[in-house]
């Protein structure tokens, strides 16, 4: 025989929650009934044969159907093993490489200096891209590759005292840059909202401050091997420029985004009060020999965890989607992980580094 599936009577429990757990409303139930006259075969989803030779579903309901679960992005490696694990066991950031003086490969956008930003003889210019979960969603968001300008500063060199290692210290600034604004390029991502209804988003980071990156490594003065921890911190905004939820699309402004920047722990915080991201990379490296984990210079791969702010300013014809993008995004616990690559010297260019219009050669590929 056949089994049909039919729609009858939903309830819908909505329970909003803030980022801090105050001000917390009182759930909402939204009832729904099944108009039967008016209902697509009388409200009839599918019917399965049921028996051998049953060839599956004879209909299958109208509309686009959620997205299957291999089709979403996984989150970030998040096991004890792959966060814990030495420089090492990390290999050197997997790059798609653009032939000399051609655009940037794929998708990644221009990323030179110009009239308005001129490069001086310490400048870098490098691509940045990878995945930052939303742990609400249990999902990640795919950050496609975005344009960082770098002022390296000079290194400071301090020799050891007595058996000790000699100590090189760096700070250096940047800031992002498309098209002309200090943000990533824009990116989309799919979630399950409340697990069941689909919303597509797109949005944008936007940098809100400096971009600093301190480096600080130990030498061994008699075998010359190094070890190099670098910070990167920068405040970001999160900006949402267009939502689409069930198929619907929703205007939200043209000013909906984080109230504050995303925040992260910090291990100097007193040093660097305010709310900010933190990634950080370590990296290792013996003379003759290629560095492996993260150096500013060649790339490699930045982790940090980050809590998302709630939003505001989001409206739909009147309607304020502030609370609901609050209760399905932000939150803390977002791990991230980005894959920095090969920076070109742009006052020295290298072959297989820089294209020839002094663009970085080499795009990184996100790693999980």
């Amino acid at each position: 025989g056949d089994l049909t599936l039919t729609a009858g009577s939903l309830a819908v429990d909505l329970a909003v929650t803030s980022p801090d757990g105050a001000d917390t409303p009182a759930p909402l139930t939204v009832a729904c009934t099944l108009d039967d006259e008016k209902a697509p075969g009388h409200g009839l989803l599918a019917t399965v044969p049921v028996g051998a030779g049953a060839s599956g579903p004879s209909r299958t309901p109208s509309g686009s159907a959620a997205p299957s679960p291999s089709s979403s992005p996984a989150s970030p490696d998040q096991t004890p093993s792959a966060r814990t694990a030495g420089p090492r066991t990390q290999r050197p950031p997997e790059v798609a490489v653009q032939s000399p003086g051609s655009p940037a490969a794929g998708d990644a956008p221009t990323c030179r200096y110009d009239t308005s930003h001129p490069a001086d003889e310490m400048s870098l210019n490098g691509y940045i891209t990878g995945y930052a979960n939303v742990r609400k969603q249990k999902a990640a968001a795919l950050l496609p590759p975005s344009c960082a300008l770098i002022e390296q500063g000079q290194p400071d060199f301090q020799f050891p005292t007595g058996d000790g290692p000699a100590v090189i210290a760096q700070h250096s600034e940047g800031q992002l840059s498309y098209q002309g604004r200090r943000q990533t390029a824009p990116f989309k991502a799919t979630f399950l909202t409340f697990d069941f209804v689909p919303a597509t988003a797109t949005m944008v980071l936007e940098q809100t401050g400096p971009l600093t990156i301190d480096s600080l490594g130990h030498m061994d003065m008699t075998t010359f091997y190094t070890t190099m921890d670098t910070y990167i911190r920068v405040p970001l905004v999160l900006k949402v420029t267009s939502l689409t939820v069930n198929g619907t699309p929703l205007d939200v402004g043209s000013s909906c985004r984080t109230s504050a920047p995303l925040s992260s722990p910090d291990p100097e915080a007193a040093s660097h009060p305010g709310d900010h991201l933190v990634l950080r990379g370590r990296g290792e490296y013996a003379a003759g020999e290629p560095a492996t984990g993260y150096i500013l210079l060649s790339g490699g791969p930045l982790t940090g965890e980050a809590t998302i702010p709630a939003f505001t300013g989001c409206t739909s014809g009147g309607e304020n989607l502030d609370r609901l993008l609050t209760a399905s995004v932000s939150g803390p616990g977002n791990y991230i992980k980005q894959i920095q690559g090969q920076t070109c010297g742009v006052a020295n260019p290298v072959e297989g580094q820089c294209t020839e219009d002094l663009q970085p050669a080499q795009i990184p590929v996100p790693e999980r």
